[in-house]
């Protein structure tokens, strides 16, 4: 048996109420530069007798390091051949 609409339900369409308007929120604005700050010579910090020596050799540094890292690559390479070689049919 076919069900007959009811005459009394009609579909209802909810509309939502309209959204307030955003908040409005007022930032000011930050100056990053300093205006009371003049570049003259008596301002700027001076590093006049200053000497920067090193205390080690970078060259030496940079090359035993790379030294160290090939001698880890090889380790690598040795532990990857024989892991290799356990998994072939022989």
């Amino acid at each position: 048996m076919r069900e007959r609409p009811h005459p009394s339900r009609t579909p209802v369409i909810e509309t939502l109420p309209d959204p307030p308007n955003p908040p409005h929120i007022e930032t000011p604005i930050i100056q990053t530069q300093d205006l009371e700050y003049v570049a003259a010579e008596g301002t700027r910090v001076s590093n006049k007798g200053v000497k920067i020596t090193p205390t080690m050799d970078t060259a030496l540094i940079d090359e035993q390091r790379v030294a160290e890292e090939d001698e880890d690559a090889l380790r690598s390479l040795e532990q990857i051949e024989k892991s290799l070689r356990g998994q072939m049919p022989g």
